[in-house]
């Protein structure tokens, strides 16, 4: 009993080193094997940074060879395009290639609209790569500005036609007219709904197309078409959502 007394007696108040004399060959045991322990989880911590790190070193090199390679590939790609472009345009020269039997078509978006031509001079005994070649390397002009074709058409026969989107054409021009306010979308979202109507639809036109393309300019803001559209009796309407602290 008088043992055990003492024990708790020198935990409790007695200083460390009395309870814990290092002179005792039991105590340096009990801290040589405590400092191996924290040794070995220390330089397990060690190891475990370093294998992070050489891993993290190995993915970025990694990234950067493929950067590079990427980099190698997009410029021989266009170094490619580049001697195609040449080769085609002095074939075209040489040949003496232009377009002929120029056609107007519908309007396919706000001032824009639709022409074919055929490429005239174009030898019969070309092959697919050197016709369409030669094709995306004649020019059209149209409105005194040269305009390459969007895209190029095999009727048969020898036969090239090209087509082309062009900008600028009053008569493919629609506008908004009347404007309404249709209220907030709802009560504390913050967006007032505003509503125009469209006029001067070309015959023919994708009336979604020109909704969506047509600019337009209210309270201080521009647009380049409508967010929504939609179509009511034989009209088509615009339909966009602003910011209103009011809502």
């Amino acid at each position: 009993m008088t043992i055990i007394i003492t024990a708790g007696l020198c935990m409790t108040t007695m200083p460390v080193t009395y309870c814990n004399d290092p002179a005792d060959p039991q105590v340096r045991e009990r801290m040589r094997e405590e400092w191996s322990k924290e040794s070995l989880e220390h330089e397990k911590q060690v190891a475990g940074r370093e294998v992070v790190k050489a891993r993290w070193a190995w993915e970025n090199e990694l990234h950067a060879t493929q950067l590079r390679e990427w980099e190698q590939e997009r410029i021989q790609h266009e170094r490619e395009l580049k001697e195609r472009a040449r080769r085609e345009e002095e074939e075209r020269q040489r040949l003496g290639l232009f377009w002929g039997h120029v056609e107007t078509h519908e309007c396919k978006t706000y001032g824009t609209r639709e022409y074919t031509a055929v490429l005239m001079n174009l030898p019969a005994n070309l092959n697919w790569e050197r016709r369409f070649g030669a094709c995306r390397a004649t020019p059209l002009e149209v409105h005194g500005i040269a305009q390459m074709p969007k895209s190029c058409e095999d009727r048969g026969h020898g036969v090239i036609t090209g087509r082309w989107e062009i900008e600028y054409e009053p008569d493919c021009n629609t506008n908004w007219s009347w404007y309404k306010v249709q209220g907030c979308t709802s009560h504390g979202s913050g967006k007032r709904r505003i509503e125009h109507y469209m006029e001067n639809l070309p015959k023919g036109g994708d009336w979604r197309e020109f909704c969506a393309t047509t600019p337009a300019r209210f309270h201080g803001m521009e647009f380049s078409g409508a967010q929504e559209c939609y179509q009511w009796n034989y009209g088509t309407y615009g339909l966009w959502e602003i910011d209103d602290i009011n809502c």
